[in-house]
Formats: structure tokens, C-alpha cells, sequence
């Protein structure tokens, strides 16, 4: 098992299905629309980065990052106590569903840790599902610690109707 970073090239198909597997099966599946996620894969590829487990040539589990200014959901409570520029956001963790429980999601946070510029950057945020139990523990273990909370209405996986998904935002100071 290794870990790359910013391989998004090589990996781009891999990565999004990834994401679809991840938000569009299981408690929490939504839909995803193809474009919107091409566009979002896109800008997280120009203007953050990408860390990738691969095993036998297979992601099995990714953590893309950027400037938190990109995140469109961004609650004031954030944008109000922290400089924003000064701020990056774990946009999206997932690991397939085969691989969890076997310590990616620790090997690809500690890696962002890493080598993520902390001259640049003096905070880090996550946002997960409140039900993510799971995630939620790891990102606590790691030195997050909840923020703030929005509300997210998503489509249901079959295109019927609207959920509403309660989010958490953790945050961490990196120094």
C-alpha cells in the first residue's frame, strides 16, 4: 500500500468513482450529478491537492483538499472567526467500503499533516455528516473538534424528493 499525492492525471476516473460510490449508495446516498462533479473534481485538482492509498493499483481511499474559500457552503461562524486565506479544507475524505476499518483515512490525514504548508495555512477544517459516526471519531482522534453545524438538502439517490442532511464542521489548529 502507498500513498501518492496530486496523481490526478492517472487517477481522475478512479477519484470520482470513488466519491459516487462513497455519497451515492448507504445511508447517506444522494444524487450526484456527473457535470457538477466534474466541475467540483476539476477545481479541487487545480487549486488544491489529492492524496491517494493505492494498493495493486487500486484507490482505495483518497483525501482532497483546497483553500477553504471554495468550499460554497461556508457558514458565517467560520468566515467571522478566522482569516480565511490562512485556512484549508479537507474537502472530501473516502475510503471504498471494502478498506475501511484498516487505517487509511489515519495514514491519509497524517499525510496531509505532513507536508500541508503550514506557513501558508494556520487552520484546518472538515466537514462531515453528524449520523458518520465513524468519521467523526477519527477526525476527533486526529485533533478536530466541532465548530459549527449547517443544514445540506440533497436529492434523493432516485432523482424523488429531498433529505436533509445535518453537517458538522470540525476544525483544527495546524500550529
Amino acid at each position: 500500500m502507498q500513498i501518492l499525492q496530486n496523481q490526478n492525471v492517472i487517477y481522475r476516473n478512479d477519484i470520482i468513482n470513488l466519491y459516487i460510490e462513497a455519497f451515492s449508495t448507504g445511508l447517506s446516498q444522494q444524487y450526484i450529478d456527473p457535470l457538477e462533479l466534474n466541475q467540483y473534481i476539476d477545481m479541487i485538482f487545480e487549486n488544491g491537492n489529492t492524496f491517494l492509498v493505492i494498493e495493486n493499483k487500486q484507490v482505495l481511499g483518497a483525501l482532497l483538499t483546497c483553500p477553504l474559500k471554495y468550499d460554497k457552503s461556508l457558514p458565517n461562524e467560520i468566515a467571522e472567526n478566522f482569516q480565511l486565506e490562512k485556512c484549508v479544507y479537507v474537502a472530501e475524505m473516502m475510503v471504498t467500503e471494502q478498506a475501511r476499518g484498516k487505517g487509511i483515512g489515519k495514514r491519509l490525514l497524517n499525510e496531509f499533516f505532513a507536508t500541508v504548508d503550514k506557513l501558508l495555512y494556520s487552520d484546518a477544517f472538515i466537514r462531515v455528516w453528524e449520523e458518520n459516526i465513524g468519521a467523526i471519531g477519527l477526525y476527533r482522534k486526529m485533533g478536530f473538534e466541532p465548530f459549527t453545524t449547517i443544514e445540506q438538502t440533497k436529492m434523493k439517490a432516485d432523482g424523488n424528493g429531498t433529505f436533509v442532511m445535518q453537517k458538522i464542521y470540525l476544525h483544527k489548529k495546524l500550529y
